[in-house]
């Protein structure tokens, strides 16, 4: 763990910006936590704590608050943006010229933008960060309610960067014994799966205030979870991340926990209670999965992907839509596999291990003829085709590379895991292939694709496409 002492900024005092500050300055970072109301600032300065948003959670007397957000930013080495997501432009818009090429900006908001579809980072990249500091961002996501946090229970979260040493540098900044940090290079995975999984929480939470079981929340989060990771797939990312903390574990929290704002807002709901009102009973506090729900519903629609229990809560939240008859229509859908074919068989078929031509695990996937789109529609025969020309594909990127052609039983074992369908699992890499030598290609891995996991089952869509990488 590093013993780096930074300035830290952070950018948000509501209750997990409050949690992060206090983190940060018992961390013994020199920490300001910046709050747009008076109060809130007065609180924190005068009787170190946060009585609006996180009562009852002392700050550490080191910590001081600002009503000054270009003083947060320009004094700081660290900035933690804790703002929600459809206020990021408003509230960085113009202060995002303060900062300055050796500062780093770690998100720590999760939701999806209502008026443009876009994740935080696309908003940060595209409308509120100058283009030569987007190297400079980072993103922080995992199961993490902020009254536990600031308590100082054992918590565990993923920092995502698209440059690794970024990710290593706030992974070692920001890690106690008390706050582990992973560290991970997939920032729309590790962003989609804590936006997506807010939803969720109010579906499970409308669930239990209807009175309905176990066994429908764990149908809830199984499934939930592999719409997320549909939707998440078809954005880029990796499907292995869905299977983490930013994903199953922040969705098992959101889903279960009853310091969930979301799910209490789903409990609120199931119980016969207006969403106006118990909007207006939060004090201030937001639940992202209201705004997220409507998000996710045209971002579906946008990218082809079937989510019906989205689309179910998205009826309950925001049109007036009876639950109980919510529930009978995606009960009472049409029967079908765990895990659809088409998935399985648009990996091989395209030749470069992607779901919709979105997410490659094979160089030069982008020199494949056929794209994810038109492999979705693919025949059952097309896995032997599939192998074929994933094997074309290998060798003519390992060409390009300068690298032997990866050995052909491993695309053999990959189409077998692929073709298995439900409940495939993972095929071993064949023993006593032959392996790079030292000083050339890193040795060629399997990577396991998880594609959703459940509490009460597993759906597991596995891919073995071995790749090589110069070392």
């Amino acid at each position: 763990m590093s013993t780096e002492i930074t300035k830290v900024g952070v950018i948000g005092g509501g209750s997990w910006g409050t949690a992060l500050a206090i983190h940060c300055a018992r961390r013994g970072h020199d920490t300001v936590i910046w709050a747009r109301g008076a109060s809130t600032v007065a609180a924190i300065n005068d009787s170190h704590e946060n009585s609006e948003y996180l009562k009852g959670h002392p700050c550490p007397p080191a910590l001081r608050a600002s009503g000054d957000l270009a003083e947060v930013i320009t004094r700081s080495e660290l900035l933690l943006m804790v703002v929600p997501t459809q206020y990021i432009v408003a509230t960085l818009g113009e202060a995002a010229k303060l900062l300055k090429p050796n500062q780093i900006l770690v998100s720590c908001s999760k939701g999806i933008s209502l008026d443009s579809l876009e994740t935080v980072a696309e908003l940060l990249e595209d409308r509120v960060v100058p283009p030569g500091f987007r190297p400079r961002l980072a993103y922080l996501s995992g199961p993490s309610f902020a009254a536990e946090v600031a308590d100082g229970l054992p918590t565990a979260v993923t920092v995502a960067a698209k440059d690794e040493e970024l990710a290593a540098r706030v992974q070692a900044l920001l890690s106690t014994p008390r706050f582990r940090c992973y560290r991970s290079t997939d920032v729309v995975g590790v962003e989609l799966g804590g936006a997506l999984k807010n939803v969720l929480a109010i579906a499970c939470g409308i669930s239990d205030g209807m009175g309905f079981g176990n066994n429908t929340r764990a149908a809830l989060i199984t499934r939930g979870l592999y719409e997320i990771t549909k939707l998440a797939v078809a954005r880029g990312a990796n499907p292995l991340t869905m299977s983490g903390l930013a994903g199953m574990g922040d969705l098992v929290l959101t889903c279960t926990g009853d310091l969930s704002r979301n799910r209490t807002v789903g409990l609120r709901l199931g119980r016969g209670e207006r969403l106006e009102d118990i909007q207006a009973s939060m004090g201030g506090a937001v639940a992202e999965g209201v705004p997220t729900a409507v998000a996710i519903r045209r971002l579906a629609a946008a990218m082809g992907v079937e989510c019906p229990i989205m689309e179910g809560i998205h009826a309950v939240i925001h049109c007036g839509a009876n639950a109980q008859q919510v529930v009978t229509d995606v009960m009472s859908r049409e029967l079908k596999p765990e895990v659809a074919p088409d998935i399985m068989r648009g990996v091989l078929a395209s030749g470069s291990g992607s779901v919709h031509g979105s997410y490659s695990y094979l160089p030069g996937a982008a020199e494949t003829p056929t794209g994810g789109a038109a492999a979705a529609a693919a025949p059952p025969g097309a896995v032997a085709d599939g192998v074929a020309a994933a094997a074309a594909t290998s060798a003519s990127s390992a060409a390009r590379a300068g690298l032997p052609p990866r050995p052909p039983k491993q695309i053999e074992l990959g189409a077998t895991a692929a073709s298995m369908g439900n409940g495939a699992s993972a095929a071993a890499v064949e023993p006593g292939a032959a392996r790079p030598q030292a000083g050339g290609a890193e040795q060629w891995s399997a990577l396991l694709a998880a594609a959703a996991a459940g509490a009460a089952a597993t759906v597991v869509v596995t891919w073995v496409l071995g790749r090589w990488r110069r070392a």
